[in-house]
């Protein structure tokens, strides 16, 4: 595995002032260290994390001032610590590789190249000396300037609809098309950062297509699809191209009907994200006559689903992470195979499973509001 080491920690070892901190805090606290540690988290806004701030850190650093009224660190007699003497050593080349990566990282086994230390002690450093642990990247679409306005301007207008009306999270149909390969789902398990806390650091990707699309929609308490785009050639089903031809057939002859079938078509709210066929002006015309404007949640229409923002949509936080678990479980050889897959596993869904994914938009839109609008997964 190919790790990744994250120079960007600030918590490996604390201040003189942080520590006198924690000391006074403690005190304060009833001489407790959990809440002198919550107190002090929270005058310094770190979230709860792993590393050197922990309660048991917090007491043994209490424990040593009550014995030697110090709380720096005392010269050790006697011949250094090899495993320190690499730790300063590992620490030094992950500031000097700082400068050099864009998020400031560089794997265990090129620092152990770099200074001839074995990889095991390099590693050992990280871990037990230095307390660092690894953090996988998060993986998000860029955002372009004025997204996180739109943003944020969405988690307000959710919260004051949910705030009108007690159904209206309920009655949301959230609607998404993905794309499922033979190759199953993207592995990122190698990515790691090495810090003493979890890192803010996203890394943002693009878009890209796969070789079989499919759409679907849910509410918190039923699914509606799914429905593959493909089309019927001389040697069989092929995937086709989502265009705003296929999408409105797709809702005119198959949506529409089974929302009416479910009796759901006169208070369901049909949201869609902004992508060119959801907009064609057939497709506005045909929403607009089945659930009126104010019932559609697209561009376009009075409300407009914030570009680039996956994070708010149980689609993407939730929906097809989880297919794509399930679907390649095991090891489909045939796209045929991979759509059974697929349908089995969605209409297999409970509305347990709907009703906490869809709630999950709450804290989420909460986290929004605190970051203005920025990325938040990363802080999940």
């Amino acid at each position: 595995m190919r790790e990744r080491i994250s120079c960007t920690s600030s918590h490996s070892m604390l201040t003189l002032p942080e520590k006198a901190l924690l000391v006074k805090l403690y005190y304060q606290n009833g001489e407790c260290a959990s809440a002198a540690l919550r107190s002090y988290r929270r005058t310094k806004g770190i979230r709860r994390g792993k590393g050197p701030l922990t309660n048991a850190a917090v007491a043994r650093m209490i424990s040593k001032f009550g014995e030697t009224g110090c709380l720096d660190d005392r010269p050790r007699s006697g011949r250094p610590s090899t495993r320190r003497n690499a730790a300063e050593t590992v620490k030094d080349e992950m500031e000097t590789v700082a400068g050099s990566s864009m998020h400031g990282e560089v794997s265990t086994r090129a620092v152990a190249r770099r200074t001839g230390i074995p990889y095991t002690t390099v590693w050992l450093a990280l871990r037990r000396t230095l307390r660092c642990y690894p953090y996988k990247i998060h993986r998000h679409h860029e955002l372009l300037p004025g997204d996180s306005m739109n943003r944020r301007a969405f988690a307000v207008w959710a919260f004051q609809k949910i705030a009108e009306d007690d159904d209206w999270l309920s009655n949301l149909l959230w609607t998404d098309e993905a794309h499922f390969t033979l190759r199953g789902s993207v592995n990122t398990h190698n990515c790691r950062i090495w810090a003493t806390e979890k890192p803010r650091t996203v890394v943002e990707t693009p878009l890209h297509d796969e070789k079989v699309t499919v759409w679907v929609g849910f509410t918190t308490s039923t699914v509606i699809g799914p429905f593959f785009f493909e089309e019927m050639r001389d040697f069989g089903f092929v995937t086709a191209t989502v265009t705003s031809e296929w999408y409105a057939d797709m809702l005119q002859n198959h949506i529409i009907p089974s929302l009416g079938d479910k009796h759901l078509l006169e208070r369901t709210i049909f949201m869609q994200d902004g992508a060119p066929p959801h907009i064609a002006r057939r497709v506005k015309d045909l929403l607009r006559r089945s659930f009126g404007d104010d019932r559609v949640f697209s561009r376009h229409f009075h409300y407009a689903w914030p570009p680039r923002s996956p994070d708010l949509s149980p689609c993407d936080y939730w929906l097809w992470g989880y297919l794509k678990l399930q679907v390649y479980r095991d090891r489909p050889t045939s796209l045929g195979i991979l759509k059974d897959n697929i349908r089995l596993q969605y209409l297999t869904i409970t509305p347990d499973m709907l009703y906490s994914a869809v709630h999950n938009i709450i804290p989420r839109l909460q986290l929004l509001l605190r970051n203005d609008g920025e990325h938040i997964e990363h802080f999940l």
